[in-house]
């Protein structure tokens, strides 16, 4: 590896970014309201141009928010946690930044609105990826259908939001209206692709995976 130029490293790492979010939305339709329809309700795949585009995004977060990796010096900069973990004790939490919501920046790779921390089981925090926010409707989507950004407006009886599709809620839940969108971008190997609504529980086993013992 020593030996090849700094250009074919970059081009190896971007192709596999590009392979990566050009299967985001194999995967998304499969979760369900992950990718862009038409009207006839038919996925609409992503361009040469806007994979390309996706692909940039992750390199470019990934590149952000390195100086994060370390819970502490997240907490330093003013992420601050705002939510519990997904299991109480462990799992994936959400950390928001009330400067970079409100400095009127959307999109930027260097101020994401919050970060995504797991708590292993063993206690350590490692960073999954970024959430940024925009009013609704207001969100770039720079990769296309891999872009699409989303909404929690389906409370349920305990209060717990959940994603919308398309304005309308599942059974058993009252829909909300929100006045912004959200876009994550995991930077860890998630395998429902790096602009996943949500982390399910194979992309927590896969982080899990991941994480343990590297450090």
């Amino acid at each position: 590896m020593r030996a090849f130029s700094s250009s074919v490293r970059v081009g190896t790492v971007l192709a596999a970014l590009l392979l990566t979010a050009g299967t985001t939305l194999v995967a998304a339709q499969s979760q369900g309201g992950h990718g862009q329809h038409g009207s006839s309700g038919q996925s609409v795949a992503a361009t040469p141009e806007q994979q390309a585009a996706a692909a940039k995004l992750v390199a470019e977060v990934k590149a952000g928010i390195a100086r994060w990796a370390r819970v502490t010096a997240g907490q330093t900069d003013g992420f601050q946690q705002s939510g519990p973990f997904r299991f109480m004790t462990w799992g994936p939490a959400h950390f928001s930044n009330p400067a970079y919501i409100q400095d009127g920046k959307t999109l930027d790779a260097q101020r994401p609105e919050g970060l995504v921390y797991m708590k292993l089981q063993t206690g350590e925090m490692v960073l999954l990826g970024a959430q940024f926010k925009a009013l609704k409707g207001q969100g770039p989507r720079p990769g296309g259908p891999l872009t699409e950004w989303h909404s929690h407006e389906c409370l349920d009886g305990t209060g717990r939001a959940g994603r919308s599709m398309d304005g309308q809620c599942p059974p058993g839940t009252t829909f909300v209206e929100r006045k912004t969108e959200a876009l994550h971008v995991w930077t860890f190997d998630n395998p429902d692709g790096p602009f996943a609504h949500g982390l399910t529980s194979r992309g927590i086993e896969a982080a899990v995976r991941q994480f343990s013992g590297k450090r």
